[in-house]
C-alpha cells in the first residue's frame, strides 16, 4: 500500500522549509520535495528587519547571527555618488531587530531546510516534480517525480504545497500566471565579486541601491556579504536589455551578450566603479528575467501556492524572502486547520492579507520607477520637485522598507501617494521634523549586536 503524507512541499527553499518546519511541529506528516543538491548558490541575499522574528520563531536566530552580515538599512545613490540618502531601520524599530542580515543563500538555505528536518519533515533532494494530479475534492493530490539518477516515483498528499519559487510548477501547470500590468518586465544581471573597496556605507552593512534612469528604468544593487564577498546585481527594463542584446551579439556571441551588458551598464557608474575598479568576480553573471507576476488562482480544494510561485514583484526592496516566509506561516497555520476539521477560513484569511500586502508593495515600486514621484537617486531639480523634499517626505515609509507590509495596507497606500504630489510633499514635509535632515545623509550606525 503506498504512504499517503499529510502535506507535500515542492520546492526546499526559504517558503517550502519555512513552511515544512511549521506543519511537522503541528504533528503532520510532511514530504519535501527539492530539484537541487544543497548548498547551491542562489541570489537575493538582502532580507528585512521584519524576518527577525520568524528566524527566532523557527529556531535558526543564533545560526543567523553565526553565520552572516548584520544590515542596518538601505542607502540610495544618484549613479555618480554625489548625493544619497541614508534609511536607517534603528529609526523605527527598537531593540535587535532593527539589525537585518544579508545571507549568502547557499549558507542560509541549506540552514533553514536543515532546521526543516530537525522539526521532522522527511527532504528529498534532487528530486524534479514532473506532473501533479489533483482530482476532485476529496481526492488526494498524486506527485510524479523523476530521480537525478533517472527513476521515476510516485508521492500522495492529503495537501499539496507548492513552493517551487520562480519554476512556478503550479501555475504554470494551471496556465493562470498573469503579469502585474503596471510593472514592466525586467532582466536582472548578477555576480559575487571579491577584493572591492568598501566605502563607509558597504563597509558598515548597508545595501546600496544605485538608480539608473532614462529608458533603462532600472537600478545596480550592491550587498556586503561575509569572508570578502560583494553581491552586485543589476536590473534593467527588458526592452532595453532586448535592444542590446542584438547590439552585443554581434561582438560577443550569443551565449556571452549578458555578461557583456552586465559589465557595460556596471562601468556607466562611477560610484559603482570606484567601488569595483580592481575588484574579481568569482562566476559568469547569472541572469534572472521576466519577473513580476502572480497566479491568478493560489490555492483550493488540496493545494495552495506559495512564496513566490504565488506572486513575484520587483525586488527594489529586498522583500521576496519575508513574504515568501510570512505567507508559509500564515498558509502553514490555515492548512492545519484543514487537514484537523476541513476549515478553509485560516487560508482564505491568510491570502485576503497577503493580497493587501502585495498592493502596498507594487505601489511602492511603481512610485520609485515614476520619474515625477519619488526618483530618489534622479536628483536634478526639474523645477517641480527637489532631491531634497523627496528625502524628507520619504521617511515617513521607513517601516515599509523595514518590512512593515501588512499592517494597515490602506494607511500606508496613502502615505505612498503622497509623493506623487507637490502639495502633499509640502505638508508631509512638517510633518518629518523629528528627522535631523543632516543626521539623515549619515550612514547608519551599527546599533549594538544582540
Amino acid at each position: 500500500m503506498k504512504e499517503v503524507y499529510d502535506v507535500i512541499i515542492i520546492g526546499g527553499g526559504p517558503t517550502g522549509s519555512t513552511l515544512a518546519t511549521f506543519l511537522s511541529r503541528a504533528g503532520h506528516r510532511v514530504l519535501v520535495l527539492e530539484k537541487e543538491k544543497f548548498p547551491r548558490e542562489h541570489i537575493g541575499e538582502s532580507m528585512l528587519p521584519f524576518c527577525y522574528d520568524i528566524f527566532e520563531e523557527l529556531g535558526v536566530l543564533d545560526g543567523m547571527k553565526a553565520n552572516f552580515t548584520r544590515k542596518p538599512g538601505v542607502t540610495f545613490a544618484n549613479i555618480d555618488g554625489s548625493r544619497s540618502s541614508h534609511w536607517c531601520f534603528s529609526r523605527v524599530i527598537n531593540g535587535p531587530q532593527s539589525l537585518s542580515f544579508h545571507a549568502r543563500r547557499s549558507e542560509f538555505d541549506e540552514l533553514l531546510l536543515n532546521n526543516s528536518r530537525k522539526a521532522g519533515a522527511e527532504v528529498r533532494e534532487e528530486m524534479q516534480v514532473t506532473k501533479v494530479e489533483l482530482g476532485q475534492p476529496g481526492d488526494n493530490a498524486m506527485v510524479y517525480v523523476q530521480s537525478r539518477q533517472g527513476e521515476a516515483l510516485t508521492f500522495e498528499g492529503r495537501f499539496l504545497l507548492d513552493a517551487s519559487g520562480q519554476d512556478c510548477f503550479m501555475p504554470r501547470m494551471l496556465r493562470n500566471q498573469k503579469p502585474f500590468s503596471r510593472l514592466n518586465i525586467r532582466l536582472a544581471l548578477s555576480s559575487h565579486w571579491k577584493n572591492a573597496r568598501l566605502d563607509e556605507t558597504l563597509s558598515n552593512g548597508n545595501i546600496r541601491i544605485v538608480h539608473i534612469g532614462g529608458e533603462k528604468l532600472g537600478w545596480i544593487w550592491m550587498i556586503p556579504l561575509k569572508d570578502d564577498r560583494l553581491s552586485v546585481g543589476l536590473a534593467l527594463n527588458m526592452n532595453y536589455a532586448q535592444e542590446q542584446r542584438k547590439i552585443l551579439s554581434k561582438e560577443h556571441g550569443a551565449r556571452e551578450w549578458q555578461q557583456a551588458l552586465y559589465l557595460q551598464e556596471l562601468n556607466t557608474s562611477p560610484l559603482v566603479m570606484s567601488i569595483l575598479g580592481e575588484a574579481e568576480m568569482y562566476w559568469d553573471v547569472v541572469s534572472n528575467g521576466d519577473y513580476s507576476y502572480y497566479a491568478e488562482q493560489k490555492y483550493g480544494h488540496n493545494f495552495a501556492i506559495v512564496g513566490d510561485s504565488a506572486a513575484f514583484l520587483d525586488p527594489i526592496f529586498s522583500s521576496g524572502i519575508y513574504l515568501g516566509m510570512v505567507a508559509a506561516k500564515m498558509v502553514a497555520e490555515g492548512v492545519d486547520k484543514i487537514l484537523r476539521g476541513n476549515d478553509y477560513s485560516a487560508v482564505e484569511k491568510a491570502y485576503a492579507d497577503m493580497d493587501g500586502g502585495y498592493k502596498v508593495i507594487e505601489e511602492l515600486i511603481c512610485t520609485f520607477y515614476e520619474p515625477n514621484s519619488i526618483a530618489l537617486s534622479d536628483l536634478q531639480d526639474n523645477g517641480n520637485f527637489s532631491y531634497d523634499k523627496f528625502e524628507s517626505a520619504y521617511s515617513i515609509l521607513h517601516l515599509l522598507l523595514a518590512g512593515d507590509f501588512f499592517k494597515e495596507p490602506e494607511r500606508y497606500l496613502r502615505a505612498i501617494n503622497t509623493l506623487r504630489s507637490q502639495e502633499m510633499i509640502d505638508k508631509y514635509k512638517s510633518l518629518t521634523g523629528h528627522l535631523d535632515a543632516k543626521m539623515e545623509q549619515k550612514v547608519c550606525l551599527m546599533p549594538e549586536m544582540q
